[in-house]
This record gives C-alpha cells, sequence and structure tokens, in this order.
C-alpha cells in the first residue's frame, strides 16, 4: 500500500575503479532513466549512507554528493511515451559533479552506495508517493 511519503533510490554497490597512484581530478555520478512524468522535486544525492532522508542534512559527514532537479509534468504520473500536455514524456539523464565526495569515499573504500532522495514542498509531501525512479546510477572518474 501507498503511504503517499516519496521513496528514496538505493543503488546496488558500485566499484570505482582508478589507475594506481593517479589522483581525481574529476568525478560525475551520472543517472539514466530518470522519470519525469510526475511532480518536481529536488533528488539529494548522498554516497555509501543508505539510511539518508529528507531530513539529512545535506552535509560532507553525511555522504552528501550534490543535487540535481526533476521538472515534472505534473501531478499525474505519466508512463514512457505517453503525452501531457501536448509532449512525449521520455525518460532523462541527469549528473552532477561530486569529486569532493568521491574524493573522500576514496579514502577508505573503492565501493559507492548512491542514495538518492526526493524532497519535495512539505504540503505536497505526504501525498507524492513514489515520485522517483531511475533505471541506473555510474560514476565516472578521471
Amino acid at each position: 500500500m501507498d503511504s503517499g511519503i516519496p521513496v528514496k533510490y538505493t543503488s546496488p554497490p558500485i566499484e570505482v575503479r582508478l589507475p594506481a597512484d593517479v589522483p581525481v581530478s574529476r568525478a560525475d555520478i551520472e543517472f539514466e532513466g530518470v522519470e519525469h512524468g510526475g511532480l518536481s522535486y529536488e533528488a539529494r544525492v548522498f554516497l555509501n549512507n543508505p539510511d539518508a532522508g529528507p531530513e539529512t542534512p545535506p552535509t560532507a559527514d553525511n555522504g552528501y554528493a550534490g543535487s540535481f532537479h526533476v521538472y515534472g509534468f505534473g501531478t499525474q504520473m505519466a508512463r514512457p511515451g505517453e503525452t501531457l500536455g501536448g509532449a512525449a514524456v521520455v525518460p532523462t539523464q541527469r549528473s552532477i559533479t561530486a569529486t569532493d565526495a568521491v574524493r573522500r569515499l576514496l579514502g577508505s573504500t573503492s565501493k559507492a552506495v548512491v542514495t538518492v532522495v526526493p524532497v519535495l514542498p512539505e504540503h505536497v509531501a505526504q501525498t507524492a508517493g513514489d515520485v522517483l525512479k531511475i533505471r541506473n546510477v555510474a560514476i565516472k572518474v578521471a
């Protein structure tokens, strides 16, 4: 049964690979298949903090890596390929530059669990349901 509370996304462990002794000059977290047929929201991204939620402060100590925004088509969830307001709803891609967060992560482990927490306005959040849908997450390091 849908509780109305937005559901977060937690990735399976992702191996972050770097050649030996190469410093991280840039790291991006890429999100594929981000649905945007429903409500608009901020998506806060945390590394190795699967317990993160909307109340988790976006700080380095909590594994905060950054955020991206989804500008949805409205309150009715559309299926991929459907038309809402004259526009086809096709899953999109988003990415964030998270160099400092990935550097901190690589100081202790090479495996990352990416948790994405949707944050909506308080008056909407209690009735929003499952607004966050992501097909795949990857971490690209250069």
